[in-house]
């Protein structure tokens, strides 16, 4: 077996033990309803239909949504594979149905008993390979940033990349791939304004500070184009000298001592000022 060989192989078995860890935290003990609550039909309607496709991600929060929607049907358990597998074709669609159909389902299959977990390893198998596997690096490598679905879709998607590929990155390249992927202003700000550095903070830091630094660049955005929207002529700006003498106006009016020029002293009590004339 060659290098990549291996390592392909050693990525697959990672992923593998991944849905097989899921099914048994989700499926491995019957749920059981106290006796004080009638149980209830559960919809799956939330839950979308899986058609196949090159990304771990997507194959896994499915199966995630499907073993906790069975769970929560009560299908946990011990010799409960038929009833979960008769389930799961209601969400399968596409390519994985016809997988699904031929190796599962069909009369004449090679296989004639599967477990839940098996199909779910087998949908992996089926759609993910060593060429999906370069290709998430490719597509890792060269992904871009685009403004209008923001920083935190930019990275959510290097992680999706990182997931498929045939050995996951550390946390060095991440980094360094999410920095170099971001606008330059927005990477100053980080280093120079929030003091960041790409040898003592992790990229979830970095990303925080994005976050924030979009959000505040977006409030600024809001108000610039108020300022230019009233600078038009479509509204009158209050002036600050206005502003100022009506908020004394309004002081004076509270604070009588205010008109007369007198300072307040402290009353015998100390609970409320008084002047000196008083």
């Amino acid at each position: 077996m060659t290098g990549m060989n291996a390592v392909v192989k050693l990525h697959m078995d990672h992923m593998h033990d991944c849905l097989s860890r899921l099914v048994d935290d989700s499926l491995g003990v019957r749920f059981k309803f106290p006796d004080s609550v009638k149980p209830h039909r559960v919809e799956g309607k939330h839950i979308w239909t899986y058609s196949g496709g090159h990304k771990f991600s997507q194959l896994e929060d499915w199966a995630m949504d499907i073993c906790y929607h069975l769970a929560a049907c009560c299908y946990g358990g011990d010799n409960m594979d038929y009833e979960r597998i008769f389930v799961l074709h209601e969400f399968i669609d596409g390519e994985a149905w016809n997988w699904f159909r031929c190796h599962v389902l069909h009369t004449n299959r090679d296989k004639q008993d599967w477990t839940f977990k098996e199909v779910l390893i087998g949908l992996y198998n089926c759609f993910m390979n060593a060429a999906t596997m370069q290709e998430a690096q490719e597509a890792f490598r060269t992904a871009v940033y685009d403004a209008q679905t923001g920083v935190q879709t930019f990275y959510k998607e290097l992680i999706g990349h990182a997931q498929n590929m045939a050995m996951y990155p550390d946390e060095f390249t991440i980094r360094e791939t999410f920095l170099d992927g971001i606008p330059a202003e927005m990477h100053c700000t980080l280093i120079r304004d929030d003091n960041l550095s790409p040898e003592v903070n992790t990229v979830t830091e970095f990303l925080a500070y994005a976050i924030r630094y979009k959000q505040s660049a977006c409030t600024a955005m809001h108000y610039d184009q108020h300022s230019s929207h009233c600078t038009q002529g479509h509204c009158q700006p209050v002036k600050v000298g206005t502003f100022l003498a009506k908020r004394s106006k309004m002081e004076q009016n509270h604070n009588p001592w205010l008109s007369t020029g007198q300072k307040p002293v402290q009353g015998p009590t100390g609970d409320a000022p008084v002047t000196k004339d008083n």
